[in-house]
């Protein structure tokens, strides 16, 4: 049986360009996957219109939005909203990773509770640090990778199988390992390494999840 992945991946500002880039592998792994099947909202097609469309007629397992959010709502492009109260129920039986500012507070719960199998993603601001001569080109942003890796460790952990909670464990684990490893001072031109540690730990903090801890894609 294949099985459905949605992404979002809107490209309109600095902080969407590096979410945009973080998840440009993980298109490129599940496209080369036979037993899964992707649909993919980019750019200016991150509305909510498509979302709504895609959720109805493809019905995914998981639902992965890349974007900037609140607690309430989760945004695509140019901030249009396209997850909130109103239609989270057409994730029903899914599971949802918002790599989005503070949705699991209130919205993540408010899914969970009308039929979301699990719903990941933070409690407060999730951080990155950016280099300022790099904001171009995030894929060469060197103060972004611990960031990037995070995100990647917990993506592709879901995908290939293991439980919501192991998940949040094994992402947990690569963020104690970014604080505990990342940078010097003698290559941290900008003064940035305490500031990344500081957002790491941030981060590490304020990820969770909420609904069945058990719950696989």
């Amino acid at each position: 049986m294949v099985k459905k992945l949605l992404i979002t991946r809107p490209n309109h500002d600095v902080a969407t360009s590096y979410l945009y880039d973080f998840s440009k592998e993980i298109v490129e792994i599940i496209r080369s996957t036979s037993d899964m099947h992707i649909t993919c909202l980019e750019k200016s097609d991150v509305v909510r219109k498509e979302f709504e469309k895609v959720l109805t007629k493809e019905n995914p397992k998981l639902i992965f939005l890349n974007g900037h959010g609140n607690r309430k709502e989760v945004f695509g492009h140019k901030d249009e909203i396209i997850l909130d109260e109103d239609n989270i129920s057409l994730t029903k039986k899914g599971i949802v990773y918002a790599l989005s500012c503070d949705s699991l507070e209130n919205l993540g719960p408010i899914g969970v509770n009308k039929g979301v199998s699990a719903d990941i993603g933070y409690k407060s601001s999730d951080m990155i640090v950016k280099d300022p001569s790099r904001v171009g080109t995030p894929n060469k942003d060197k103060n972004a990778l611990p960031f990037k890796n995070a995100c990647s460790v917990l993506i592709k952990s879901l995908i290939f199988g293991n439980t919501v909670s192991k998940c949040i464990e094994m992402t947990k684990t690569e963020y104690i390992n970014s604080i505990r490893s990342y940078g010097t001072s003698d290559d941290d031109p900008y003064g940035d390494v305490p500031l990344i540690r500081f957002a790491l730990a941030c981060n590490y903090k304020f990820l969770d999840f909420c609904g069945d801890g058990e719950a696989t894609f």
